[in-house]
């Protein structure tokens, strides 16, 4: 959208949150919530992303015209972990969700019922579905817990074969639904909402006193690259007393970084096809990604931790920070700094700016529960809460506003709302664990890209070939005894 019609739809959007109930501002939308209280990226990637200031309910689907349903009073049951019950006090989308649920259950003879089905939901899934008695008919997963296991065993169904939905609606999240495909069937959903995954947050009162380049001119004018942000990084290094250490680094970052470099690339550790995944390692993008990684993680010198990272970038200790959009409103509402957003430098095969993400956290469906194209139609209705992809972008809007600094980064979050890329690589553990240590030996200079598949080329081929012929079954098997006995669980660690 062009700029001029962004900032027409962010005014609406902030004379919507003044209307509503002052500045509360929630966190995480009613279709996704991080499993714990800190989470990367998710539906947010859910991760903890807060939705904005409250709004009238003028925007919510129920007055426009729909076809008549009557679902005969069936109740839906949707599982969590938690309560996922929208809370219209929380944020604008939850109180839209909430009016919505209250439109359908009213005009459409059917209910929702909220269930919280244990910390351990999957094995609550698991358990249920092997046992004839699905828990609930929707239920909360993380995209690298669904994919493949809860797929292949057996356990979540293929939305897609019921015909009902049209995944491409506004109402859905790209990213999620994304993570939920697999083997050309889509087996999740997600709902839209102000979620963005990783990109560059960077300190704009350290950039003009240490002369560095504007990033948003940079991104606007095409320019911002792997190649400025090595430049930019090595010169944000300032030894501000002389003591011949760094008191001030360029940039810092936590975790995930290699996997940026890759989809900002247009490649990936492992792409989907109909018979599962295949190893797209040595695709020319890869190639392009790993060395880059490898150069800027012997070269550049950065301060890396977990939760300190954020923490020495909020307090003015680091120029650039990566990170998922969530911290913008749970750790830097503090920073006396000014602070920008600019998406993930865009490698040299790239096609466009996007945001990586490691996990989703969309809805599945369970198998053996009734009339599954009613339950999939139910939730398609609610899940419509706003009329059309205008009055989405109002809301969204509005809930990037509540966090950003700046129109700019308000703009580039809606840029990027809809292009987070989630990785299936998680989902497969073994895989998962191979690939990242030969990563971790190509950041500290142990291998290069070329070393590194050659020496791990057959073990990663005898994983891939594991995949395929895994027996799924008997790990669901498996988790439904640990589930059910986890007293002999307990006694045999």
């Amino acid at each position: 959208m062009k700029k001029k019609a962004l900032a027409l739809l962010l005014a609406t959007a902030m004379t919507m949150a003044a209307a509503g109930c002052g500045n509360d501002s929630g966190t995480g939308s009613a279709s996704g919530s991080p499993e714990g209280s800190v989470q990367d990226g998710a539906q947010d990637s859910t991760e903890d992303s807060s939705e904005g200031q409250e709004a009238g309910s003028e925007g919510s689907s129920q007055e426009s015209e729909e076809p008549a349903y009557d679902f005969g009073g069936r109740t839906v049951r949707i599982g969590s972990y938690y309560d996922m019950t929208p809370n219209p006090e929380k944020s604008i989308f939850e109180k839209a969700f909430a009016e919505r649920i209250d439109y359908v259950e009213q005009n459409y003879n059917c209910n929702i019922e909220f269930v919280v089905v244990g910390d351990d939901y999957v094995g609550s899934y698991i358990t249920s579905v092997l046992s004839g008695d699905p828990v609930c008919d929707v239920g909360y997963v993380l995209s690298y817990k669904l994919l493949p296991s809860l797929i292949e065993g057996g356990i979540a169904q293929p939305i897609s074969d019921l015909g009902v939905i049209d995944f491409s609606a506004p109402w859905y999240d790209a990213g999620a639904v994304e993570s939920g495909t697999y083997k050309g069937k889509q087996y999740a959903i997600g709902q839209r909402g102000a979620g963005v995954q990783y990109g560059i947050f960077w300190n704009k009162t350290l950039f003009d006193r240490y002369g560095l380049p504007d990033l948003y001119e940079l991104y606007e004018n095409g320019e911002w690259n792997w190649e400025k942000f090595k430049e930019i990084a090595l010169a944000g290094n300032q030894d501000t007393d002389g003591d011949g250490e760094y008191d001030v680094h360029g940039f810092n970052w936590r975790e995930n970084l290699i996997w940026s470099f890759m989809s900002s690339n247009g490649a990936n550790a492992v792409t989907k096809t109909d018979a599962g995944v295949e190893l797209s390692l040595e695709t020319p993008e890869a190639m392009e990604a790993l060395e880059f990684y490898a150069d800027f993680m012997q070269n550049v010198p950065q301060l890396s931790g977990w939760q300190s990272q954020i923490w020495d970038f909020r307090d003015g200790n680091s120029c650039m920070c990566y990170e998922a959009w969530w911290i913008s409103g749970n750790y830097l509402a503090e920073m006396e700094d000014e602070w920008g957003f600019v998406p993930f430098p865009m490698g040299p095969s790239g096609k466009e700016y996007v945001s990586y993400g490691k996990e989703a956290s969309p809805f599945m469906m369970l198998n053996g529960i009734e009339k599954p194209e009613e339950v999939a139609q139910i939730m398609d209705l609610i899940f419509q809460i706003f009329d059309d992809e205008e009055e989405w972008e109002e809301a969204i809007l509005a809930a990037f506003e509540a966090n950003a600094t700046d129109s700019t980064a308000v703009d580039i979050c809606l840029e990027l709302s809809q292009k987070n890329k989630i990785s299936p690589l998680m989902g497969f553990s073994d895989l998962d664990k191979m690939v990242n240590e030969m990563m971790n030996s190509l950041g500290n200079g142990e291998q290069t890209p070329q070393t590194a598949l050659e020496a791990n080329r057959s073990a990663l081929e005898a994983e891939i070939a594991d995949i395929q012929n895994h027996d799924y079954s008997a790990d669901m098997q498996e988790q439904m005894d640990k589930y059910l006995n986890p007293e002999e669980e307990e006694a045999g660690e």
